[in-house]
């Protein structure tokens, strides 16, 4: 019966919130506790969760002015007395026998399990209408009988959902790592990703979809996201930089260059036009720096979207733009 902390970062979600807690609160699986951190909301999520955790003993709010979902992460991982820690976001929500599941097959294979990873779906308001998102696929990873992995086992490790929400972490393999989120920048959770994949020695993978991603909010970071979509290059620079200091940068060199132009390229169109411009040479600047790493041309050419890149380095932002815009839709 191991005991579960359920970090949920809250800002600005009352209209979804509800649904949320409820989710968590009706577990068939008992042993949780549940960390709200109230990321400073100005709508009534302050008042939701005060209310809530008057008929919920297994319920602590943690009060903070609005510092970002980094520092709301972090400050949960330390008032976590879990033996394993789980990440949803205030306005999503997860199967009730999400924690069951979990529990189930920890004592079935009578081991630890530093990462346990799910599927999910995909929730849209308008239509209301749920589709499964297959945010990782096991053709990727090479089959076990066991289902225990570890990163080498993932032949495209940088694809599919780096958000550590469809994840449930051993406590301790965090601690003993010192991993948090980056704080203060955004797209934190692709460097948290790598920095828990790498080290796990034991990952679970459940193909069931046992969380709901709710799609078009505004408030959501990814509908939210202005001039610091530049972030994207300093976490690329954070994520190189610890790929080389765990000796795996030549291994996965060529899978985190794809990583790269496939990830600068989804978030230009994401950047407000005002920015679009300026972020298209700096994508631009920072992709022709690769041609210094000595790639092999035949290597390159069957690495997926590699007309892409291809393309960011002869056109400009306009015509890149007019060219693909249709792809992405």
């Amino acid at each position: 019966m191991p005991k579960i902390s359920v970090i949920i970062p809250v800002y600005n979600c009352a209209k979804y919130l509800p649904m949320c807690l409820d989710s968590i609160i009706y577990q068939t699986y008992e042993n949780l506790e549940i960390i709200c951190i109230n990321d400073g909301s100005k709508d009534n999520s302050g008042k939701i969760l005060e209310q809530y955790a008057k008929k919920e003993p297994r319920m602590k709010i943690i009060t903070q002015h609005n510092q970002g979902q980094s520092i709301a992460r972090n400050k949960g991982i330390e008032a976590a007395t879990g033996d394993y820690i789980s990440f949803i976001d205030g306005d999503d929500w997860v199967s009730i026998c999400l924690y069951q599941k979990f529990a189930k097959k920890l004592k079935e294979i009578e081991q630890d399990i530093d990462i346990y990873m799910f599927n999910a779906c995909d929730y849209y308001e308008n239509p209301q209408k749920l589709y499964l998102s297959k945010i990782f696929n096991l053709k990727n990873w090479k089959q076990k009988q066991d289902q225990i992995y570890i990163f080498d086992d993932c032949m495209n490790p940088f694809t599919g959902n780096m958000s550590p929400c469809n994840k449930i972490y051993k406590t301790r393999f965090l601690k003993e790592n010192k991993i948090k989120f980056t704080e203060g920048l955004i797209f934190e959770d692709q460097l948290f990703f790598l920095q828990t994949f790498i080290p796990a020695k034991a990952i679970f993978i459940n193909n069931d979809a046992l969380y709901m991603y709710r799609k078009q909010n505004s408030s959501s970071t990814m509908n939210s996201i202005n001039k610091n979509v530049f972030d994207i290059f300093k976490i690329i620079n954070k994520m190189e930089s610890y790929l080389k200091k765990t000796d795996n940068y030549e291994e996965y060199k060529y899978a985190f260059f794809q990583h790269k132009y496939i990830q600068y390229s989804f978030l230009f169109f994401k950047t407000p036009l005002i920015h679009r411009a300026r972020f298209y040479d700096e994508m631009k600047a920072r992709l022709m720096l690769c041609e210094q790493e000595n790639f092999e041309l035949d290597i390159c050419e069957r690495l997926v979207n590699y007309d892409i890149y291809q393309d960011i380095l002869k056109l400009n932002w306009f015509d890149f733009y007019q060219k693909y815009k249709n792809r992405r839709k």
